[in-house]
């Protein structure tokens, strides 16, 4: 414990040197974009009476040093050790509060995203109702019964479950149940669950880019740019599906080996199979399959729900005579469905889902994670950056892929989430001055989440099938995940690529 105390120590010195020095060597001009971005921080900094208005002053250096220092301190300790980041999230917003570099009134009023919060506590509860309902495991015994023997069927049908929860619910429950059927198909084959389990990460990531609910980053961004559900959907889930079809299309080229053993497992151990499909549905009573029933009729209704969440808006509003903001609608839909619910769940099981079911560590690291990277915007340390950027790219289309890439590129050894709170206030910096176009949004999307495929650590569905497989005696290493995933996200990003330069210049 002592010497990684004494190595965070270095690693804050060194930050702190760093951050120090890069703040005060990029001065903002008075330019055009200079001043354009300074106008823009002076008018996020309005309500500060008395304060100091000159950004590149000692003083505004030292608190641009602060906020950055403890925001890289929170995603290298991350990597360092996953169980510090919610301690580490907690330290940097005392510090920035009691620093003086964001007045706490500020950061309760503008900081944190509060209908992402809501909206994230409702999902995992009606998840957690759902899973008690059995939704999940009827979904996952009927795609291998649907399979009949066939091997790439089977891998495909797997794939295509893990890419279509992920999209429905979220990419850490969809994993949770993908791990849990990937293991007990694994020994039911007697096959090697690594690669299996990998790809089944790779689909989850990729369905989670379809819709807002599907991936922290995904639901961050559609709150964070105030986006329509429908231009959501037209570049997100248009650019997934496609990238599923890359998947579905390259793993049986690449992974010949694995299907060879699935078909001997199968067809050596087709009996097992049979009598594990059987014994789910021997468990199954009459009362247990009208609340599975009524599970999956919610699961859809609160599918359609969201996807339709512009439409329910608007109706909404006309019936009421006022007007009805979809973003902060969408965050009350999971309650819905969590009242439908009583219908089938005893009404004193919700507060024990709303214990058990919602992360609340990670929601305590995604307000704090917030706060810290406002702090970033306020102090000034990402108006610099930004006008950094913007000195070495002038056109938006390199830009919007510069967004892709550098995302993509870190969100492989960093918590992804974390990759994309940092770069959001400079992309709205870009789109305020016209430096860019919403797309850039989607930039920042495409990039975290392909991003995070490439390595164990790159996203939180990765961390958790990692962990789960260390539970089974199961280790997966970086040199088997690189062999897997390198292929298959380097072709995705490739197509992300392409996506938006044809949605650039196409402008549809």
């Amino acid at each position: 414990m002592g010497s990684s105390l004494y190595r965070m120590a270095m690693v804050f010195v060194a930050l702190f040197v760093a951050s120090f020095a890069i703040m005060g060597l990029i001065r903002v001009g008075q330019d055009d974009v200079g001043r354009e971005v300074t106008s823009l921080w002076l008018s996020e900094r309005a309500s500060c009476t008395g304060c100091d208005v000159n950004i590149d002053s000692v003083n505004m250096v030292l608190r641009q040093a602060t906020a950055l220092t403890f925001f890289l301190l929170v995603v290298i300790g991350s990597v360092i050790r996953m169980e510090w980041r919610v301690g580490l999230a907690i330290l940097g917003l005392v510090t920035v509060v009691f620093t003086g570099v964001v007045p706490p009134e500020v950061l309760v009023s503008r900081s944190v995203e509060w209908n992402l919060i809501l909206f994230l506590i409702g999902s995992m509860t009606f998840t957690g109702l759902l899973r008690q309902l059995g939704v999940f495991r009827y979904i996952a015994v009927n795609i291998v019964r649907a399979t009949r023997g066939s091997p790439i069927l089977l891998l495909l049908l797997l794939l295509s479950l893990s890419f279509v929860l992920a999209a429905a619910v979220d990419e850490v429950t969809s994993i949770v149940y993908i791990a849990a059927l990937v293991f007990e198909l694994a020994s039911v084959m007697n096959v090697d669950s690594r690669p299996l389990l990998v790809l089944a990460v790779l689909a989850t990531n990729t369905g989670s880019l379809a819709l807002p609910i599907g991936n922290p980053i995904g639901v961050y961004l559609f709150f964070k740019a105030g986006l329509p559900m429908a231009t959501y959907v037209r570049y997100s889930a248009t650019l997934a599906l496609l990238c599923l079809a890359v998947l579905l299309l390259l793993v049986p080229l690449i992974e010949r080996g694995l299907i060879e053993s699935m078909g001997k497992g199968l067809s050596k151990r087709a009996r097992r199979v049979e009598a594990f499909v059987r014994h789910y549905y021997a468990e199954l009573e009459d009362r247990t399959l009208v609340g599975l029933r009524h599970g999956l009729v919610m699961f859809l209704g609160f599918i359609a729900m969201v996807a339709l969440n512009d439409h329910v808006a608007s109706l909404l509003g006309r019936a009421f005579g006022e007007s009805v903001d979809p973003h902060s609608l969408l965050a009350f839909i999971p309650y819905v469905f969590i009242v439908l619910s009583i219908t089938t769940v005893r009404v004193e099981d919700i507060p024990k889902h709303l214990g058990r079911s919602v992360d609340w560590p990670s929601l305590m690291f995604f307000i704090c994670l917030f706060i810290l990277s406002y702090s970033l915007t306020y102090s000034g340390a990402m108006v610099k950056l930004a006008y950094a950027l913007l000195q070495g790219v002038h056109s938006t289309l390199p830009i919007l892929l510069l967004m892709v890439l550098s995302p993509a590129l870190l969100s492989a050894v960093l918590d992804n989430l974390s990759v994309i709170v940092a770069f959001t206030p400079i992309a709205t910096l870009m789109e305020r001055i016209g430096a860019t176009s919403y797309l850039v949004y989607f930039s920042l999307l495409y990039g975290g989440v392909l991003g995070g495929n490439y390595t164990p650590i790159g996203s939180t569905a990765n961390i958790i099938a990692v962990s789960m497989a260390e539970r089974k005696k199961v280790k997966i290493g970086w040199g088997m995940w690189l062999r897997i995933a390198l292929i298959l996200t380097t072709a995705q990003t490739a197509v992300a690529l392409a996506w938006l330069y044809l949605c650039y210049t196409l402008r549809f």
